[in-house]
């Protein structure tokens, strides 16, 4: 039928890579399962035929290589004559029987509702999803937007991101120039990169460093130059048997590395539930006759550990070890002399922070393998023939599968030289004008018609999309997503997840769900919240209308009705959440499009106070990297801090160990130097 084609002039390396690899994989599909010999691959598989024993060899061996990589095992067995034979069996390549009901894959879309245009991994979470609808875009389109949003990226880490994930995927060592903000110094790094993590809206990469020999955590937006391989090999590294990017999630700042002691911190009662909600996981918990607990937890690095103390001011002690507990007495001396000497000057104008790269285009979204882009193409574009021939719309094919005129165009061009000798070829497909595409199934086509199973990529994205949205949607569409995802996990096979994202603080899953609930049954909730702000504990009554995953904390949208205004709740800090008979109507002056579209504002935009803070040459790189700062004559720096109370002013300042001093205003000075004599007296002989 399509055997005389004249093989088209002017493909890449690697299209022609793509093709050999298809008519590979279209040969063995086509055969069952029976093995075919070397000779027959060949003579046979589009572009072997001219190639020297010695190239064909090579190539072979390639492919079979790149295909393992994407989950598609080519199967050898030895044959009479002494040479091998060759087979592609239907569960190394069909997408294995995923029963997801209903339910469960209108949950999976409502992620891809929720993320697609602010998401780096929507076109390998797309593609995952068109294979488990079975060719089926319009099961996906039934999934509307949740009333949930989620904010995952930002900025600067958006221009290394994919160059990054393709490195991580084909183990490639990477080369790049990196901004060491704790010894304050730029070098090269060459690494191997493992995996990679979204914490609280920042990308890092996981990856064994070649500098310092040892496995080390880059964070994408101190990268300071283009990414680019450090050798021409097709891989470099092989991927580590003992790598668990499991193992970096929800662990607090003081382990992140092997443990040098253990901690004993007595909390206070007002504050032992936010304790036990948010750090159990990392210590053990005894609670007290008074309401108090007692918090143990092993640490790696005491400064950070100390930091976390402080920040809850007089409501945490250091019982024990003593070394300890003197370290952070000591701190508080530090911090109390600092008062006693002539503040600090401004020396200059204010730096602007490092401006965030501006997205171009769509260089900051991660591409699948092309490869399973083309499977995925032939799978789609096979499933709409009746009758071996179809005329698709052209704007249908790029919406459905989230791909751009050029894409599609070639791509089409590389299906239709895939054949295999005289056997016949894939598909041919041609377009009428720019808004038609022909299609006619060839004699490969029908082994095309079911999809090919998930690539690494992306099982672990749809992991990820999960992941980001919590398994908050709302009620029973949050239940379907997670026994998915139970299932995804079930058939994802090979290495471990290689992408992962981790919230600062574990969100309770009680108020959550009350949450969820009262938004989907626009019922009123009766909360007890702790608002950091004035660090007072308060009743509210609330109409909640969305839920907002913002710099990795969960917040919640309401109306509150104790207030009289629309108002923004953090998860983290909300003590209980019970749900109320009544219901409600949504309000007009409610708008949701802003925290939709950015997330939740910083407390700068609504704070009616500001404070004038200096920090210390220690820390002030790392202030800087989030607001502007003017220079002080001693090396610091000096800043403005927006805050809405001058407890949580004294909270916040306290958690610099002595690094930051407060300069105004007096009434803000004084509150934090008598907070730092009260709690110095708990640690005086």
């Amino acid at each position: 039928m399509t055997t005389g084609r004249v093989r088209e002039e002017g493909f890449s390396k690697d299209a022609d890579k793509l093709v050999r690899r298809l008519s590979l994989v279209a040969l063995l599909l086509s055969r069952r399962g029976q093995p075919v010999s070397v000779a027959e691959i060949r003579s046979r598989v589009e572009g072997y035929p001219p190639m020297t024993e010695e190239a064909f060899k090579k190539r072979f061996y390639e492919a079979r290589s790149e295909l393992a990589g994407l989950g598609v095992e080519v199967a050898a067995e030895p044959a009479d004559d002494g040479s091998e034979l060759y087979s592609l069996p239907a569960d190394a390549y069909y997408l294995p029987a995923i029963e997801l009901t209903h339910e469960e894959l209108t949950a999976l879309a409502a992620c891809l509702a929720v993320l697609e245009d602010r998401f780096a991994y929507s076109q390998p979470l797309r593609l995952a999803l068109l294979s488990l609808a079975q060719g089926r875009p319009e099961l996906l389109a039934e999934a509307s937007a949740p009333p949930l949003t989620v904010v995952p990226e930002s900025g600067p880490a958006a221009a290394v991101l994919p160059k990054l994930q393709a490195a991580v995927a084909e183990r490639k060592s990477v080369r790049f120039r990196y901004y060491a903000i704790g010894r304050d110094e730029e070098l090269e790094r060459i690494v191997d990169p493992y995996g990679l993590q979204l914490v609280a809206g920042e990308w890092y990469l996981i990856a064994w460093c070649h500098t310092r020999q040892a496995q080390r955590t880059f964070r994408l937006s101190r990268i300071r130059s283009r990414v680019t391989h450090a050798t021409r090999a097709p891989h470099d590294f092989p991927a580590p048997d003992d790598f668990d990017i499991g193992a970096y999630r929800d662990r607090p700042a003081w382990q992140l590395a092997k443990p040098t002691g253990s901690a004993r911190v007595r909390v206070a009662a007002e504050m032992a539930w936010w304790v036990e909600a948010h750090w159990a996981h990392c210590g053990s918990v005894e609670p007290q006759p008074d309401g108090a607990i007692v918090y143990e937890t092993a640490y790696a690095d005491a400064r950070p550990l100390l930091t976390w103390v402080l920040g809850l001011a007089e409501a945490a002690e250091v019982l024990g070890p003593a070394a300890l507990r003197e370290q952070l007495a000591d701190q508080l001396r530090r911090l109390d002399a600092l008062y006693d000497s002539a503040p600090p000057e401004a020396a200059g104008a204010a730096a602007a922070p490092a401006a965030a790269r501006r997205r171009r285009g769509d260089d900051w979204r991660v591409e699948v393998d092309r490869f399973t882009r083309l499977t995925t193409l032939a799978t789609y574009l096979i499933g709409s023939c009746s009758d071996d021939e179809a005329l698709l719309d052209v704007a249908r094919i790029r919406a459905d599968l989230h791909t751009s005129a050029e894409e599609l165009r070639a791509d089409v061009r590389l299906l239709n030289l895939v054949n295999f000798g005289a056997d016949g070829a894939l598909l041919y497909a041609e377009y009428e004008g720019r808004s038609k595409l022909r299609v006619s199934c060839d004699l490969a086509g029908p082994e095309f018609t079911r999809p090919s199973r998930l690539s690494p990529l992306q099982a672990d994205t749809l992991l990820l999309a999960v992941e980001l949205v919590g398994g908050q949607l709302p009620t029973a569409s949050g239940k379907a997503l997670a026994s998915a995802a139970a299932k995804l996990h079930a058939v994802r096979s090979g290495a471990g997840p290689t992408i992962d994202s981790s919230d600062l603080l574990l969100p309770s899953d009680a108020v959550l769900a009350a949450v969820n609930t009262a938004i989907v049954e626009r019922r009123l909730l009766a909360l007890e919240y702790w608002a950091e702000g004035t660090d007072r504990m308060s009743a509210r009554t609330v109409e909640p209308y969305l839920l907002v995953h913002s710099r990795g904390e969960w917040y919640y949208v309401c109306w509150c009705r104790t207030a009289g205004g629309t108002r923004v709740f953090r998860v983290a800090t909300t003590k209980s959440a019970r749900l109320l008979g009544d219901t409600f109507e949504p309000r007009p002056e409610v708008q949701l499009d802003l925290y939709r579209r950015e997330g939740i504002p910083a407390s700068g935009s609504y704070a009616p106070k500001s404070a004038t803070v200096w920090y210390s040459p220690v820390v002030r790189r790392w202030i800087a990297e989030r607001e502007p700062l003017r220079p002080a004559s001693d090396g610091g720096a000096l800043a403005g801090q927006p805050y809405v109370d001058e407890r949580w002013l004294t909270h916040h300042l306290l958690g610099f160990s002595g690094q930051a001093r407060l300069l105004a205003p007096p009434e803000a000075v004084a509150d934090l130097r008598a907070t730092v004599r009260r709690i110095l007296k708990s640690y005086e002989p």
